[in-house]
């Protein structure tokens, strides 16, 4: 499938996996300025290869969201925001370990997002995009 295979009402629309990619650039991006710190969280099991040898790696539990970010609060306070980010395609449905995974962070009082595209991250993260103004 080419790009232009990919447009629909004149919107360009991405895979999971390329938004994925474009989350993970921006927040790097982010990280390196000294924004953020953030890491991509996989969940499921592994099988690493070293030399001849092969062992089977446990990742995050089932449900786990993407990415997590940590950053400072907006107020003019010292805080903490700890921010869960789960990237989803346009019509990327949540799985019912991920509505649990949801709730869990909730209630431990951390924010989670759901990220359908890089103006959805930005706006999770306080950096909406200034809107011309006229008059």
């Amino acid at each position: 499938m080419t790009r232009l295979d990919k447009i629909q009402n004149g919107k360009l629309t991405l895979s999971e996996a390329e938004l994925k990619r474009q989350v993970w650039d921006y927040l790097q991006y982010g990280m390196n300025q000294g924004k953020w710190y953030f890491d991509r969280l996989n969940s499921g099991e592994f099988i690493e290869v070293r030399g001849g040898s092969r062992r089977r790696v446990k990742g995050c539990r089932e449900g786990t969201s993407d990415f997590f970010i940590l950053t400072k609060g907006q107020s003019n306070f010292w805080a903490l925001r700890v921010i869960f980010v789960e990237v989803k395609s346009e019509k990327g449905r949540m799985h019912p370990e991920q509505g649990a995974f949801q709730k869990l962070v909730k209630n431990q009082l951390a924010e989670y997002v759901i990220v359908r595209s890089i103006e959805d991250l930005e706006k999770a993260l306080g950096f909406e995009k200034n809107e011309a103004k006229t008059g």
